[in-house]
C-alpha cells in the first residue's frame, strides 16, 4: 500500500497541530480561572473599604448602586428587593442582618481570594478573610461567577460556615426572607 505525498503531509500537519491545540485549550482554562479569580478580587478590594466605613445603609446598598453591572439579573433583582425592604421596614427586620458579600456582621480587615473550581457553566471562587494579617483557615465566602457577553458576573456566594442547608447562599437567604415578608404582610 503505498501514501501519496499530499496524504502524508496532511497527516503530518494533523498530528502537530494536536498538542498545540490542547495546549491551548489548557492554557484557555487557566486564563478563565485566572480571570474569574482577578474579577472577584477586584470586586472585594473595591467592596471591602467601603463595608469597613460607617455608611448611613448596608454598604451592599452601595454595590447595588455603584456595581449593579457585576451581578446576574436575577441576584440583583433579589438584593434589591431585600434592600427595598429592609428600608421600609415597620416592625420586625425580615431582610439581611449581615454583609451577604463578607458573610458576617463583623468584616475582616480585607479579603483574598483562593482558588476558583469550574462547576458547569460557572466559576465558584473562594474568599478568605484575612483578620490581624491571619487569612481565615477555610473560605469565608465562596462567590460563584458565570461569563455573560464577554463579562464576567456574580450569580450566587455561598457560606461555607452556614448553620444550614437553606442558609447556605445567598439566594436562597434572600428567597426565605422573602416568604418571611409575605406571611408578615398578611
Amino acid at each position: 500500500m503505498r501514501i501519496s505525498k499530499t496524504t502524508a503531509c496532511w497527516n503530518l500537519l494533523l498530528l502537530l497541530a494536536i498538542p498545540c491545540s490542547v495546549g491551548a485549550q489548557a492554557k484557555s482554562a487557566q486564563d478563565t480561572h485566572k480571570s474569574a479569580g482577578e474579577f472577584v478580587q477586584q470586586f472585594y478590594d473595591w467592596y471591602v473599604p467601603r463595608a469597613l466605613k460607617h455608611n448611613a445603609g448596608p454598604a451592599s446598598d452601595l454595590a447595588l448602586k455603584y456595581k449593579d453591572r457585576v451581578f446576574s439579573p436575577k441576584l440583583f433583582r433579589a438584593l434589591k428587593e431585600d434592600s427595598d425592604a429592609q428600608a421600609n421596614v415597620n416592625g420586625p427586620i425580615v431582610a439581611l442582618d449581615f454583609d451577604p458579600f463578607l458573610a458576617s456582621q463583623d468584616p475582616a480587615e480585607r479579603y483574598e481570594v483562593g482558588k476558583a473550581t469550574r462547576k458547569g457553566d460557572s466559576y465558584w471562587v473562594d474568599v478568605y478573610g484575612i483578620w490581624s494579617g491571619k487569612k481565615s483557615e477555610k473560605a469565608d465566602v465562596v462567590a460563584e461567577v458565570a461569563r455573560n457577553d464577554g463579562r464576567w458576573l456574580f450569580v450566587n456566594f455561598y457560606y461555607p460556615s452556614a448553620a444550614s442547608p437553606r442558609s447556605g447562599d445567598l439566594l436562597s437567604v434572600l428567597a426565605l426572607l422573602q416568604e418571611d415578608r409575605q406571611k408578615y404582610a398578611k
